[in-house]
């Protein structure tokens, strides 16, 4: 009963934390941090003990599966030089820099354990990233190459993680070794995540086929994917982690293929929360853990652990923008063997690139799996090892994270509006498309009332095409045009839905009848939402 009891605090504290986050100007895992702080205070949950492995398999499959899911695939084969460099490049160079200057700063964390730090701290969090630049518009090539190097370097990083830890446990290293074992565990983890996706979708396929289509059960099996992938892949004494990756990478391509209409919305919802409520209670946790770790490593005093942690946050830092540059020339000239009009970044955009490097859930979530021994002895250092990934955590986020914005606006880092211009290219053509298919149909149409709606659906979807088209420049009152139709559906909606509730108070209807209706109210909403900036449609319903 205590569990649960703790279970439901902890996501009752990450859902109002998470409400507030929108009303203070302060980064939510920073506010989340400090609630678990203040929770730790409580009886009920001043003495939870996290079991380092079950930490490590409840929160990593669900938090990597998310990244792979929405993986840009295209991006990553135009980019992937760009992308592998600082996915692995610069992760091993973070390790080693890290790690070394770590065992300087203080002798008594062993080599193997001062690099288990720096590969833990390698890893960026394309969650925090965003959250701090959803504002602002950024080039779509660094969106490109920082959300491909998020989820490449969690993999990257958490497997030079656990080589590591390994190290200090069995107190012996080979680099030669290593490296081979690398490659076969990096392989064959890819290989067992992509079976173990195949086998759920062919199942889901399957349920499909013989009429036991059921939203429920395909995003249950959807939540399962994650877990399976990793179990199997250790089973196999192969990589967990790149198998989860191979599998949400996989299933990001396949799930648009195959998923219904109700399947895909009701998945997006449920990942979303999901997302949301593992990524918080990775920091409410650590909040939860600080007080119990500053207070095992009291033989420090604040004045040797704030320097310790600013050292270590800096060279973060450091070594992050020093690699950045460089890389970029070298991956420049290996992306012009493939693509020689490939445009060179301005520096100006590498070192925005280069500051963007915020860490977060994947890095709290490696330094809390942080095993309790080491063989028959405790793991050297781990809370003071725990306490500087807490740092840089805190350090990319406030210092970092605070100025990103400033500094993107002061050195004029702008949209190119590629993106802008694909989406308007791509609206013209599926409405194109629409286009030719009703004309063809009208050739078939008999009834006068028949052709006179197919001839009004051709004109909606022509003037669909006339806003969306970048040579047509779509101008003012073609825009305000649609947005004040795309309103006045709306407002009719909303006239709908208060009748619908109305009559159910009225005990006209049950709440059968009002779910039914109600969910195709929902659907047609969202099909006129989702295509218009909120503000807008506020405007013109406003003036209704």
């Amino acid at each position: 009963m205590e569990l649960i009891e703790t279970s439901l605090a902890l996501i009752l504290a990450v859902a109002l934390v998470g409400a507030a986050a929108r009303r203070v100007p302060v980064p939510l895992p920073i506010l989340l941090i400090l609630a678990g702080v203040a929770l730790s205070f409580l009886p009920l949950l001043s003495d939870i003990a996290l079991d380092p492995s079950i930490f490590f398999l409840l929160f990593i499959p669900p938090l990597l599966f998310g990244d792979g899911w929405q993986f840009p695939k295209r991006e990553f084969v135009l980019y992937r030089y760009s992308i592998l460099m600082l996915a692995f490049g610069l992760v091993f160079a973070t390790t080693l820099v890290v790690g070394y200057v770590v065992h300087w700063l203080i002798p008594s964390i062993p080599l193997a354990a001062a690099f288990a730090l720096g590969a833990v701290v390698s890893p960026t969090d394309a969650v925090a990233v965003s959250e701090v630049t959803r504002k602002l518009k950024l080039p779509a090539r660094m969106v490109a190459v920082l959300s491909g190097e998020s989820l490449i370097n969690d993999a990257s990083g958490l497997v030079a993680f656990k080589f590591a830890v390994a190290a200090v446990v069995t107190g012996t290293f080979s680099l030669a070794d290593a490296t081979l074992t690398f490659v076969l565990i990096s392989g064959g983890g890819a290989v067992a995540g992509l079976v173990v996706a195949l086998v759920i979708q062919w199942l889901r396929l399957q349920l499909q086929r013989r009429g036991m289509e059921d939203p429920a059960v395909q995003i249950a099996l959807s939540l399962l994917t994650p877990f399976a992938a990793y179990l199997a892949a250790e089973a196999a004494h192969v990589s967990g982690i790149l198998a989860v990756v191979a599998a949400g990478v996989y299933a990001g391509i396949d799930d648009n293929k195959h998923l219904t209409l109700e399947t895909r919305m009701k998945a997006w919802s449920v990942w979303e929360i999901v997302l949301f409520l593992f990524n918080g209670l990775v920091f409410v946790l650590l909040g939860l853990q600080l007080p119990g770790v500053l207070m095992r490593i009291e033989q420090y005093t604040w004045t040797e652990l704030l320097f310790d942690a600013l050292v270590v946050c800096t060279t973060v830092v450091l070594v992050r923008l020093i690699w950045i540059f460089p890389g970029s020339h070298v991956s420049l000239w290996l992306n012009r063997l493939h693509y020689p009009h490939l445009t060179a970044p301005r520096p100006r955009d590498l070192f925005i690139a280069g500051w963007a490097g915020i860490r977060g859930a994947v890095t709290l979530a490696g330094a809390l799996s942080l095993p309790l021994m080491a063989g028959a002895e405790l793991f050297p250092a781990r809370d003071l090892l725990i306490f500087l990934a807490t740092s840089v955590i805190v350090f990319t986020l406030v210092v970092n994270g605070l100025t990103l914005p400033l500094l993107i606006r002061q050195m004029r880092v702008t949209d190119d509006g590629t993106m802008v211009r694909e989406e308007r290219s791509a609206r013209v053509a599926v409405s194109q498309s629409a286009i030719n298919v009703l004309t063809e149909q009208l050739q078939h149409q008999d009834k006068i009332a028949d052709r006179e709606f197919t001839n009004a659906l051709i004109a909606e979807y022509a003037l669909r095409i006339q806003h969306a088209d970048d040579t047509a420049r779509a101008d003012a009152g073609v825009a305000n045009r649609i947005a004040a139709e795309r309103a006045m559906r709306l407002y009719a909606l909303a006239a709908e839905r208060s009748m619908l509730h109305a009559l159910r108070d009225a005990h006209k209807i049950n709440e059968q009848t009002l779910f039914a209706i109600q969910r195709e109210l929902d659907f047609r909403e969202a099909g006129l939402t989702i295509t218009a900036p909120a503000q807008q449609i506020d405007a013109q319903a406003q003036s209704l």
